[in-house]
């Protein structure tokens, strides 16, 4: 059983985020953007969580409305191209910022294409925003 499974199996393995500086996420849009709402110490937070196919199978990319936006511009490439996005900045950085380009290998978009349709069903979403939702909670 791969790393990926395991975590689906334990709960969490779902939904990701980009925490730490440098790192990179390749992926294909599958799903309309989720509004996810948390409170923290009173506080309300809103994030977004954008539905997505990477190597390891379909998540929740789970990211402040800044970097929603920059892959919203993209979206006139949703059906023909993977995005990657690379976060520039230290873990817990509110500052940090995001790059966010189209990826213009056709063969990328083909293979992800390839494992949304093999093992993504729209269900998944609902599930992996109420997962998510417990670990924004907390």
């Amino acid at each position: 059983m791969t790393w990926a499974k395991k975590m689906q199996e334990y709960g969490g393995g779902n939904f990701t985020f980009l925490s730490v500086d440098g790192e990179v996420l390749i992926f294909i849009v599958v799903g309309e953007p989720q509004l996810l709402q948390s409170t923290y110490k009173g506080k309300t937070n809103e994030r977004i969580g954008c539905p997505i196919v990477t190597d390891e199978g379909y998540m929740l990319f789970i990211c402040g409305k800044r970097l929603a936006r920059k892959i919203s511009k993209l979206e006139s490439d949703f059906k023909t191209k993977a995005i990657m996005a690379v976060r520039h900045g230290l873990e817990g950085d509110v500052n940090a910022k995001y790059e966010v380009t189209a990826v213009p290998e056709k063969a990328t978009f083909e293979r992800l294409s390839a494992i949304k349709k093999k093992d993504f069903k729209v269900t998944m979403i609902a599930e992996s925003v109420a997962d998510s939702a417990e670990v924004l909670n907390n």
